[in-house]
């Protein structure tokens, strides 16, 4: 077996390499997408208060609404990537950050009754 493998990095050293980098590459995606898997799973994340700081994709992550319902429900047209937080989409729609978070729970609990989450 040993020779063989030597044998194979003898002659194609490139495609060994690749072989080496796809593996490894595999790997890390692999534990990445366990690790967001767990995050999200976790009950101290879901359904967490909304703060100024968060981002609309945190919070349709926490809440489980899907994206093409947040996005209208914040004005936020679909794939525009403003990196906007809750608290300037707020103030951009000159109302507080607990009336926004209101319709956002709102949306989550119609979301939810829909199945959609």
């Amino acid at each position: 077996m040993k020779d063989r493998i030597s044998r194979i990095r003898k002659r194609h050293p490139l495609l060994l390499a690749l072989f080496a980098f796809a593996l490894v590459a595999m790997v890390g995606f692999g534990v990445r997408t366990v690790g967001f898997w767990l995050y999200w799973r976790h009950p101290d994340h879901q359904e967490q208060p909304i703060e100024a700081w968060m981002p609309p994709r945190y919070v349709g992550m926490s809440y489980g609404i899907p994206p093409d319902v947040l996005g209208p429900l914040l004005g936020l047209e679909p794939g525009e990537d403003r990196r906007l937080t809750m608290g300037q989409i707020a103030a951009e729609r000159g109302q507080s950050l607990e009336e926004l978070a209101a319709g956002i729970k709102a949306a989550a609990d119609a979301a939810r009754a829909t199945g959609d989450r």
